[in-house]
């Protein structure tokens, strides 16, 4: 019996995608490859502990200036190292990303993205083997009705 490969799509190197467990219908956010994780611009992060579970509530900045308040359990915290060589410390959340029609679980850091123009940022490991990009075009997929 042969073994049915899962056909690949393929994105843009912008996109809208969706965070449907934090409530998020759509956003765009960056395909980027040279990323590891992906990460949301997120504000008045505040970790809280409710019943002897760590989780954090924060905001979610769409470049459109709404707002998304919403919250998860707090998974621990990544190092990251940016393009500048900086290294932040970012709590991070598992949630499930939807992108043209298929999701998958990722880990999503949270940071103060404010200068960038996109309000999510989508690395390799999101990406998994789900999805191939070409960087030559954006906006293959829709943005999640309603």
């Amino acid at each position: 019996m042969a073994i049915q490969k899962r056909k690949k799509r393929v994105v843009g190197w912008k996109e809208h995608a969706a965070l449907p467990d934090l409530n998020v219908k759509s956003v765009i956010a960056k395909i980027d490859t040279g990323a590891s994780l992906a990460s949301i611009d997120a504000a008045d992060i505040k970790i809280v502990t409710r019943d002897k579970v760590k989780y954090v509530k924060f905001k979610v900045m769409k470049r459109n200036n709404t707002v998304r308040k919403t919250a998860a359990p707090l998974e621990g915290y990544k190092r990251i190292k940016s393009s500048n060589g900086d290294v932040e410390r970012r709590p991070y959340i598992k949630t499930t990303l939807l992108m043209d029609g298929v999701s998958k679980k990722i880990e999503l850091t949270l940071t103060d993205r404010g200068p960038m123009d996109y309000t999510m940022l989508i690395g390799k490991k999101a990406l998994g083997r789900r999805w191939l990009v070409n960087p030559s075009i954006s906006f293959l997929t829709k943005p999640e009705k309603d």
